[in-house]
């Protein structure tokens, strides 16, 4: 019988060392630990409700909710590290983690709300393809990265620090119950070689926009907490306002342009002779605005107006870029034939006017009015069908803007375009 019994206890051990360790590559009901807690937070397992403290231990299928005074700091088996900000709800979805095979790794986070920063771990380096996180409107997938992003019901933001992320709308081709980066003509990719930008979706859009991370604000909380956040990242650069007006300067200008369309692809859009290579765009400026293929770049070498601009200015186009993008994913030339630009310094805002046309489409007219950012010389649409973001040159002789029109008939026409005074 000792012989027997020896056997049932060694069996029984057997049994529970997966439950012992996860550093050993087994599985733990314990897949990170609390190492810093400010405020009050609590977690939600099942039906308790644990207030959190440094040391506590985290589990698959926790839901982490800090109120407007909590931030907890997490570090998970595998080495990644979350931070969960104030008056933010994260559930860890899946933590799935060995170190013999970390390439069948799987991790899952769910942003309910508020804000959270992620670095990878081994387990999301080695297996990219199975990380996800999901917010109410968007899944966030990695290439390896550090990136903070922003949830809501009608909003997600997200800034990479390191690595790049891929970031597409939740639909029918990319479900909340996948894993890894959803593909599609709606996915974008935003790196931290794309310096000062936030990848921005909103309900109301139909696509993912590229915009600078000054240019976000009202519910936009991320900006100061990538101030705060953002150890070594690239940091806009600070600019001194001129005092004298624009037209006592247009001699002292620099020669180059103020703005110019750079493109992502290596290859041009059917219709596009307006953009350069990204990296000839990007010598001696920054990053406004894009939308994935399209970015707006603004030279940063010129004196700085927008803060002292007053009264009513007309725009006359200078170029532009278009094409028709069928249901079906395919790629037609579009003809801008015309516009006016009308921004309105007093009030900061601005309207708009473009007509363009296409074989499958015919004729079509944009029209869309906004808001002006006065600090960064951005602006944006609101309550039209349109979609118009654009920036002004730091002189504000110049503006560009991308614009984006979905037709009843089916298909989207978009561009981007340039004006002078």
């Amino acid at each position: 019988m000792r012989p027997l019994r020896r056997l049932v206890m060694s069996l029984l051990v057997l049994c529970l060392l997966p439950l012992c360790s996860a550093a050993e590559g087994t599985i733990a009901p314990s897949v990170g630990t609390v190492t810093l807690t400010i405020g009050v937070s609590q977690v939600v397992r099942g039906a308790n409700t644990l207030t959190l403290t440094k040391g506590s231990a985290i589990e698959v299928g926790d839901r982490i909710e800090t109120t407007d005074s909590g931030h907890v700091h997490i570090r998970f088996v595998d080495g990644a590290r979350v931070s969960v900000r104030p008056d933010s709800v994260l559930r860890v979805e899946a933590y799935q983690y060995d170190p013999q095979h970390p390439a069948d790794s799987i991790v899952k986070f769910d942003l309910e709300k508020g804000i959270a920063r992620a670095i990878s771990g081994d387990a999301a380096h080695q297996a990219r393809e199975r990380f996800r996180l999901n917010t109410p409107l968007v899944a966030i997938g990695v290439r390896g990265t550090d990136f903070t992003a922003q949830a809501g019901p009608l909003s997600a933001v997200v800034v990479v620090n390191q690595g790049a992320i891929v970031l597409a709308p939740l639909d029918a081709g990319c479900s909340a119950a996948g894993l890894g980066p959803c593909g599609g003509a709606r996915a974008r990719e935003l790196s931290a070689s794309m310096g000062s930008t936030a990848l921005v979706y909103r309900a109301n859009m139909t696509e993912p926009s590229f915009q600078s991370i000054n240019s976000l604000k009202g519910t936009d909380k991320i900006t100061p907490i990538m101030q705060q956040e953002r150890e070594g990242a690239v940091q806009p650069q600070g600019v001194v306002a001129d005092s004298r007006s624009p037209s006592s300067i247009v001699g002292l200008l620099p020669q180059q342009t103020s703005l110019t369309w750079g493109r992502w692809a290596t290859n041009t859009l059917p219709g596009d002779s307006l953009t350069v290579p990204f990296l000839q765009a990007l010598e001696g400026s920054q990053v406004t605005v894009g939308d994935g293929y399209f970015f707006l770049f603004r030279n940063s070498n010129e004196p700085n107006l927008m803060s002292v601009a007053t009264g009513q200015a007309t725009f006359a186009l200078q170029g532009g870029a278009a094409t028709y993008r069928s249901n079906g994913n395919v790629f037609s030339p579009a003809t801008i034939q015309g516009g006016l630009l009308g921004i309105d310094f007093n009030r900061d805002t601005f309207a708009t006017n473009l007509t363009v046309s296409s074989v499958p489409s015919g004729v079509q007219n944009l029209t869309a009015t906004g808001t002006l950012n006065p600090a960064t010389g951005i602006f944006l649409s609101s309550g039209t069908d349109s979609h118009v973001a654009g920036a002004l040159s730091l002189n504000t002789l110049q503006a560009g803007y991308l614009f984006s029109k979905p037709l009843v008939s089916g298909g989207v026409l978009s561009g981007a375009t340039l004006w002078g005074r």
